[in-house]
């Protein structure tokens, strides 16, 4: 899975150096959830990195767009993404739109 440039971070991730380095080098990092657009059905997925890692998920494209320590936190920043997309202007129902 690729990263996105302007990657979503929750305040909880406190050294993101490592977790970068790790999810390009598909290692697992204990209570890491990633925010995931699969741009093929349109949708966005929160998965943790053990899940990220699988090989039924290896093989689908996707991108990393956000991440948390923690699933509750990881759900908090897919609500701030809705959120800041509306500000903006965007439709927040379109999971595209979420991260421009």
């Amino acid at each position: 899975m690729e990263l996105i440039d302007n990657l979503f971070v929750a305040g909880n991730v406190t050294n993101l150096e490592t977790v970068v380095y790790s999810l390009r080098r598909n290692i697992p990092v204990l209570r890491l959830y990633c925010i995931v657009l699969f741009a093929d059905k349109n949708r966005l997925e929160i998965l943790s990195s053990r899940e990220l890692f699988l090989e039924r998920n290896q093989k689908r494209r996707g991108k990393i767009v956000g991440i948390a320590m923690g699933r509750a936190e990881a759900i908090d920043l897919l609500i701030y993404m809705a959120e800041e997309a509306a500000k903006q202007g965007r439709n927040p129902g379109d999971p595209a739109q979420l991260i421009l």
